[in-house]
């Protein structure tokens, strides 16, 4: 199938829920593979993350995936 085919997709990943539902289940979620997964199924036109994260805080651990 081409890429023009297949169903085009857009990704929308709200922090706060997801980041809840994983620890309510007791998963770690790796976010490259969840993109990964997402191509394999669908053309991904694009993935948003959307977090609030504190400017002022000096080392916040979701810092290299925002970056």
């Amino acid at each position: 199938m081409t890429t023009d085919a297949r169903e085009k997709i857009v990704l929308f990943i709200d922090d706060a829920n997801l980041y809840a539902t994983s620890k309510a289940i007791g998963i770690d979620i790796d976010y490259r593979r969840l993109l990964v997964e997402f191509k394999a199924k669908a053309y991904l036109l694009r993935a948003n993350y959307y977090i609030a994260l504190v400017e002022d805080k000096e080392y916040s651990s979701i810092r290299p995936l925002i970056d």
